[in-house]
Protein backbone atom coordinates (compact mmCIF):
# COMPACT_ATOMS: atom_id res chain seq x y z
CA UNK A 1 0.00 0.00 0.00
CA UNK A 2 1.38 3.81 -1.02
CA UNK A 3 0.76 5.36 2.03
CA UNK A 4 1.32 8.95 0.78
CA UNK A 5 -1.35 8.15 -2.21
CA UNK A 6 -4.21 9.04 -0.01
CA UNK A 7 -3.11 12.81 1.22
CA UNK A 8 -2.19 13.38 -2.18
CA UNK A 9 -5.78 12.78 -3.62
CA UNK A 10 -7.34 14.26 -0.79
CA UNK A 11 -5.28 17.27 -1.38
CA UNK A 12 -6.22 17.41 -5.07
CA UNK A 13 -10.05 17.07 -4.11
CA UNK A 14 -10.07 19.73 -1.02
CA UNK A 15 -7.97 22.32 -3.87
CA UNK A 16 -11.06 22.09 -6.29
CA UNK A 17 -13.54 22.36 -3.31
CA UNK A 18 -14.74 18.84 -3.32
CA UNK A 19 -14.54 18.18 0.14
CA UNK A 20 -13.69 14.48 0.39
CA UNK A 21 -15.01 12.54 3.66
CA UNK A 22 -13.19 8.97 4.85
CA UNK A 23 -11.97 6.99 2.39
CA UNK A 24 -12.75 3.46 2.17
CA UNK A 25 -9.96 0.61 1.06
CA UNK A 26 -11.58 -1.03 -1.18
CA UNK A 27 -8.26 -3.21 -2.81
CA UNK A 28 -5.00 -3.96 -1.84
CA UNK A 29 -3.41 -6.48 -4.15
CA UNK A 30 0.38 -6.03 -4.94
CA UNK A 31 -0.74 -4.89 -8.64
CA UNK A 32 -3.03 -1.99 -7.03
CA UNK A 33 -4.09 -0.34 -4.14
CA UNK A 34 -7.68 1.43 -4.71
CA UNK A 35 -10.03 3.35 -2.41
CA UNK A 36 -13.35 4.76 -2.70
CA UNK A 37 -13.28 8.80 -1.72
CA UNK A 38 -16.71 10.44 -0.85
CA UNK A 39 -17.33 14.13 -2.01
CA UNK A 40 -19.56 16.67 -2.10
CA UNK A 41 -20.33 15.83 -5.69
CA UNK A 42 -20.04 12.17 -5.68
CA UNK A 43 -17.75 9.30 -5.35
CA UNK A 44 -14.90 9.44 -6.72
CA UNK A 45 -12.14 6.28 -6.56
CA UNK A 46 -8.18 6.95 -6.10
CA UNK A 47 -5.46 4.19 -7.75
CA UNK A 48 -2.22 3.84 -6.66
CA UNK A 49 0.45 1.30 -8.48
CA UNK A 50 3.69 -0.21 -7.89
CA UNK A 51 6.43 0.40 -10.34
CA UNK A 52 5.89 -2.70 -12.70
CA UNK A 53 2.27 -1.82 -13.50
CA UNK A 54 2.80 2.16 -13.20
CA UNK A 55 2.27 1.86 -17.37
CA UNK A 56 -1.01 1.78 -16.36
CA UNK A 57 -1.21 5.18 -15.05
CA UNK A 58 0.86 6.78 -17.94
CA UNK A 59 -1.74 5.19 -20.43
CA UNK A 60 -5.24 6.84 -18.94
CA UNK A 61 -3.47 9.79 -19.02
CA UNK A 62 -2.48 9.37 -22.70
CA UNK A 63 -5.76 7.69 -23.71
CA UNK A 64 -7.47 11.28 -21.98
CA UNK A 65 -4.96 13.42 -23.86
CA UNK A 66 -5.65 11.61 -27.33
CA UNK A 67 -9.48 12.24 -27.00
CA UNK A 68 -9.91 7.99 -27.56
CA UNK A 69 -13.87 7.37 -26.75
CA UNK A 70 -15.29 5.07 -24.11
CA UNK A 71 -12.59 5.94 -21.22
CA UNK A 72 -12.60 7.50 -18.30
CA UNK A 73 -10.65 10.93 -18.30
CA UNK A 74 -8.97 10.79 -14.95
CA UNK A 75 -9.10 13.87 -12.57
CA UNK A 76 -5.45 13.79 -11.58
CA UNK A 77 -2.69 11.45 -12.52
CA UNK A 78 0.78 11.63 -10.65
CA UNK A 79 2.64 9.51 -13.23
CA UNK A 80 6.00 8.91 -11.85
CA UNK A 81 4.61 7.80 -8.93
CA UNK A 82 1.77 5.54 -10.20
CA UNK A 83 -1.46 7.62 -9.12
CA UNK A 84 -4.79 8.15 -10.57
CA UNK A 85 -7.61 10.12 -9.25
CA UNK A 86 -10.74 8.95 -11.69
CA UNK A 87 -14.61 10.00 -10.67
CA UNK A 88 -17.24 7.35 -10.70
CA UNK A 89 -18.20 5.39 -13.79
CA UNK A 90 -21.43 4.57 -12.11
CA UNK A 91 -22.56 0.57 -12.01
CA UNK A 92 -20.68 -2.49 -14.26
CA UNK A 93 -22.75 -4.62 -16.42
CA UNK A 94 -22.33 -7.26 -13.72
CA UNK A 95 -24.10 -4.91 -11.19
CA UNK A 96 -27.17 -4.56 -13.33
CA UNK A 97 -29.59 -7.57 -13.58
CA UNK A 98 -30.93 -8.08 -16.64
CA UNK A 99 -33.47 -10.80 -18.67
CA UNK A 100 -30.91 -12.73 -20.84
CA UNK A 101 -31.84 -11.03 -24.30
CA UNK A 102 -30.98 -7.43 -22.79
CA UNK A 103 -27.93 -8.77 -21.11
CA UNK A 104 -27.53 -9.46 -24.78
CA UNK A 105 -28.18 -6.46 -26.20
CA UNK A 106 -25.84 -4.95 -23.46
CA UNK A 107 -22.54 -6.67 -24.42
CA UNK A 108 -23.51 -6.47 -28.54
CA UNK A 109 -23.17 -2.80 -27.33
CA UNK A 110 -19.93 -3.11 -24.93
CA UNK A 111 -17.87 -4.73 -27.83
CA UNK A 112 -19.11 -2.44 -30.59
CA UNK A 113 -17.98 0.61 -28.13
CA UNK A 114 -14.57 -1.13 -27.09
CA UNK A 115 -13.89 -1.36 -30.85
CA UNK A 116 -13.85 2.04 -31.46
CA UNK A 117 -11.45 2.65 -28.25
CA UNK A 118 -9.77 -0.23 -30.53
CA UNK A 119 -9.48 1.87 -33.48
CA UNK A 120 -8.82 4.87 -31.98
CA UNK A 121 -5.83 3.59 -30.23
CA UNK A 122 -4.66 1.67 -33.22
CA UNK A 123 -2.05 4.59 -34.62
CA UNK A 124 -0.45 4.75 -31.45
CA UNK A 125 0.50 1.84 -31.09
CA UNK A 126 4.51 2.59 -31.28
CA UNK A 127 3.51 5.06 -28.29
CA UNK A 128 1.81 2.53 -25.92
CA UNK A 129 4.33 0.19 -26.35
CA UNK A 130 6.58 3.82 -25.29
CA UNK A 131 4.95 4.62 -22.10
CA UNK A 132 5.89 0.70 -20.84
CA UNK A 133 2.53 -1.15 -21.90
CA UNK A 134 3.73 -4.39 -22.46
CA UNK A 135 4.52 -5.36 -26.36
CA UNK A 136 2.60 -8.87 -27.31
CA UNK A 137 2.25 -7.67 -30.95
CA UNK A 138 2.44 -10.46 -33.67
CA UNK A 139 6.58 -11.02 -34.30
CA UNK A 140 6.66 -10.70 -30.58
CA UNK A 141 4.24 -13.35 -29.72
CA UNK A 142 6.15 -16.77 -30.50
CA UNK A 143 9.06 -15.29 -28.25
CA UNK A 144 6.79 -14.32 -25.41
CA UNK A 145 5.35 -17.69 -25.81
CA UNK A 146 8.37 -19.52 -25.67
CA UNK A 147 9.96 -17.54 -22.68
CA UNK A 148 6.46 -18.24 -20.88
CA UNK A 149 6.25 -21.83 -21.77
CA UNK A 150 9.90 -22.30 -20.35
CA UNK A 151 9.37 -21.00 -16.75
CA UNK A 152 5.34 -22.41 -16.44
CA UNK A 153 4.49 -25.33 -18.60
CA UNK A 154 7.56 -26.64 -20.58
CA UNK A 155 5.35 -29.67 -21.48
CA UNK A 156 4.03 -26.99 -23.80
CA UNK A 157 7.08 -25.99 -25.55
CA UNK A 158 6.69 -28.56 -28.84
CA UNK A 159 4.08 -26.01 -29.85
CA UNK A 160 6.35 -23.35 -30.71
CA UNK A 161 6.58 -23.96 -34.23
CA UNK A 162 2.79 -24.07 -34.60
CA UNK A 163 2.53 -20.60 -32.34
CA UNK A 164 4.82 -19.05 -34.96
CA UNK A 165 3.12 -20.62 -37.95
CA UNK A 166 -0.35 -18.96 -36.50
CA UNK A 167 0.88 -15.84 -35.39
CA UNK A 168 2.51 -15.41 -39.28
CA UNK A 169 -0.85 -16.37 -40.60
CA UNK A 170 -3.10 -13.84 -38.31
CA UNK A 171 -0.70 -11.06 -39.27
CA UNK A 172 -1.19 -11.50 -42.82
CA UNK A 173 -4.89 -10.86 -42.53
CA UNK A 174 -3.42 -7.26 -41.75
CA UNK A 175 -5.34 -5.94 -39.09
CA UNK A 176 -3.14 -3.00 -36.82
CA UNK A 177 -2.00 -4.17 -33.16
CA UNK A 178 -3.70 -1.29 -30.75
CA UNK A 179 -4.53 -1.85 -27.09
CA UNK A 180 -6.19 -4.65 -25.88
CA UNK A 181 -7.41 -4.98 -22.49
CA UNK A 182 -6.91 -8.52 -21.73
CA UNK A 183 -9.37 -8.57 -18.82
CA UNK A 184 -12.63 -7.77 -20.59
CA UNK A 185 -15.38 -9.08 -18.47
CA UNK A 186 -18.22 -7.58 -17.07
CA UNK A 187 -16.95 -6.60 -14.07
CA UNK A 188 -14.36 -4.34 -15.55
CA UNK A 189 -17.13 -2.43 -17.96
CA UNK A 190 -19.29 0.58 -16.74
CA UNK A 191 -22.68 0.28 -17.95
CA UNK A 192 -23.03 4.03 -18.78
CA UNK A 193 -21.57 4.91 -21.99
CA UNK A 194 -20.07 0.99 -22.17
CA UNK A 195 -16.69 2.12 -20.73
CA UNK A 196 -13.92 -0.36 -19.55
CA UNK A 197 -11.75 0.22 -16.95
CA UNK A 198 -8.96 -1.51 -14.87
CA UNK A 199 -6.66 -1.57 -17.61
CA UNK A 200 -4.03 -3.27 -15.12
CA UNK A 201 -3.77 -6.88 -17.66
CA UNK A 202 -3.39 -4.33 -20.66
CA UNK A 203 -1.05 -5.09 -23.55
CA UNK A 204 -0.12 -4.25 -27.11
CA UNK A 205 -1.53 -6.53 -29.36
CA UNK A 206 -4.00 -7.92 -31.91
CA UNK A 207 -7.19 -6.28 -31.25
CA UNK A 208 -8.89 -9.22 -31.87
CA UNK A 209 -7.27 -11.42 -28.53
CA UNK A 210 -9.21 -8.84 -26.43
CA UNK A 211 -12.04 -11.61 -27.46
CA UNK A 212 -11.01 -15.01 -25.54
CA UNK A 213 -11.95 -13.13 -22.49
CA UNK A 214 -14.63 -11.37 -23.96
CA UNK A 215 -16.91 -13.43 -25.43
CA UNK A 216 -16.42 -16.27 -22.57
CA UNK A 217 -18.19 -12.82 -20.26
CA UNK A 218 -21.07 -12.64 -23.17
CA UNK A 219 -24.26 -14.00 -21.91
CA UNK A 220 -24.81 -16.53 -24.16
CA UNK A 221 -20.96 -17.20 -24.25
CA UNK A 222 -18.95 -17.29 -28.28
CA UNK A 223 -22.41 -18.12 -29.80
CA UNK A 224 -22.18 -17.81 -33.78
CA UNK A 225 -25.31 -16.11 -34.20
CA UNK A 226 -25.08 -13.24 -36.67
CA UNK A 227 -26.72 -10.43 -34.18
CA UNK A 228 -24.51 -11.79 -31.15
CA UNK A 229 -21.99 -10.02 -29.71
CA UNK A 230 -19.05 -11.19 -32.00
CA UNK A 231 -20.82 -10.24 -34.70
CA UNK A 232 -21.30 -6.57 -33.47
CA UNK A 233 -17.67 -6.49 -32.98
CA UNK A 234 -16.60 -7.58 -36.50
CA UNK A 235 -18.81 -5.34 -37.98
CA UNK A 236 -16.30 -2.50 -36.61
CA UNK A 237 -13.65 -4.34 -38.88
CA UNK A 238 -14.98 -5.02 -42.32
CA UNK A 239 -13.08 -6.12 -45.22
CA UNK A 240 -11.99 -9.42 -43.58
CA UNK A 241 -11.69 -12.03 -46.31
CA UNK A 242 -12.06 -14.48 -43.32
CA UNK A 243 -13.51 -13.30 -40.27
CA UNK A 244 -14.71 -16.42 -38.65
CA UNK A 245 -10.56 -17.51 -39.16
CA UNK A 246 -9.09 -14.83 -38.24
CA UNK A 247 -11.11 -14.59 -34.98
CA UNK A 248 -10.56 -18.60 -34.58
CA UNK A 249 -6.66 -17.72 -34.73
CA UNK A 250 -6.48 -14.22 -32.28
CA UNK A 251 -8.72 -16.43 -29.60
CA UNK A 252 -6.45 -19.38 -29.50
CA UNK A 253 -3.46 -17.10 -29.18
CA UNK A 254 -4.76 -14.94 -26.93
CA UNK A 255 -3.53 -17.61 -24.00
CA UNK A 256 -0.05 -16.12 -24.80
CA UNK A 257 -1.01 -13.32 -23.27
CA UNK A 258 -3.57 -13.95 -20.24
CA UNK A 259 -0.31 -16.41 -19.29
CA UNK A 260 1.99 -13.33 -19.39
CA UNK A 261 -0.14 -10.93 -17.34
CA UNK A 262 -0.85 -13.81 -14.88
CA UNK A 263 3.38 -13.95 -14.90
CA UNK A 264 3.72 -10.33 -14.12
CA UNK A 265 0.68 -10.85 -11.22
CA UNK A 266 2.31 -13.77 -9.92
CA UNK A 267 5.85 -11.75 -9.55
CA UNK A 268 4.86 -9.13 -7.07
CA UNK A 269 2.68 -12.04 -4.83
CA UNK A 270 5.18 -13.86 -2.54
CA UNK A 271 1.79 -15.88 -1.71
CA UNK A 272 -0.81 -16.57 -3.90
CA UNK A 273 -3.57 -18.45 -3.45
CA UNK A 274 -3.45 -22.11 -4.84
CA UNK A 275 -5.90 -21.92 -7.36
CA UNK A 276 -3.59 -18.79 -9.09
CA UNK A 277 -0.12 -20.28 -8.57
CA UNK A 278 -0.11 -21.78 -11.89
CA UNK A 279 -1.90 -19.73 -13.77
CA UNK A 280 0.39 -18.46 -16.47
CA UNK A 281 0.65 -22.51 -17.18
CA UNK A 282 -3.06 -23.23 -17.03
CA UNK A 283 -3.56 -20.68 -19.67
CA UNK A 284 -0.80 -21.93 -21.93
CA UNK A 285 -1.85 -25.82 -21.87
CA UNK A 286 -4.75 -24.21 -23.58
CA UNK A 287 -3.28 -24.26 -26.52
CA UNK A 288 -3.15 -28.18 -26.78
Amino acid sequence: MDDAALPWAVAVLRRAGAGPGSAELVKDRPWSTVWRLPTTTGPVWLKACPVRTRHEVRLLSALARWGVPHVLVPLAVEEDRGWVLLPDGGPTVRDVLLDPVAAGGRWRDVLAAYGEVQRATAPHADDLVALGVPDLRLPQLPAAFERLAQRWAPDVLPLLPRVRDEAAELAAAGLPATLQHDDLHDGNVFTVGARPFDWGDACVGHPFTSLLVALDAAPEGPSPDPRGPAAAYLAGWPGLPDPARVLQLAVRLAVVSRADSWDRALAGWPDPPAGFRDAPGDWLRRLR
